[in-house]
């Protein structure tokens, strides 16, 4: 039988692909701007998508809600991220750029990501209970 996050992952998938090539073939003359946060936009709800879609009906599936709901805080924050870096010029900033910057701040935010994934696996596998 096909679980429910299979079924919306591959919805997301499809609906994902045809944007995408409406928004690359059908409208011409498109600047450059409007590629990149189309671009940005489409790979978000490639990533998220279907995990946004489960975390509002709340379903649980085969990744708890909150798991679900960091993940697309993550590809959020990664895509803001990259939306500055493409978008701006990068600004020296003593031994280092803007864009060193945006990086480390990427880094840090998966290093933070990774630490929470671990810590809620750790605390369901103890059965502890305590989320504080």
């Amino acid at each position: 039988m096909v679980s429910r996050d299979t079924v919306v992952h591959l919805a997301v998938v499809l609906v994902t692909l045809i944007a995408g090539w409406a928004l690359f073939s059908l409208v011409p003359g498109l600047s450059d701007t409007v590629l990149i946060f189309g671009t940005l936009i489409l790979y978000g709800v490639l990533f998220a998508g279907s995990h946004l879609v489960l975390a509002l009906r709340g379903e649980d599936g085969l990744v708890p809600v909150s798991s679900r709901w960091r993940f697309v805080g993550f590809v959020a924050f990664s895509l803001c991220l990259a939306a500055v870096a493409l978008l701006t010029e990068p600004i020296p900033l003593g031994p280092t750029t803007s864009d060193g910057v945006l990086s480390a701040l990427w880094f840090a935010g998966i290093l933070g990501y990774w630490l929470l994934e671990a810590r809620e696996g750790y605390l369901d596998t103890a059965g502890t209970g305590d989320r504080s």
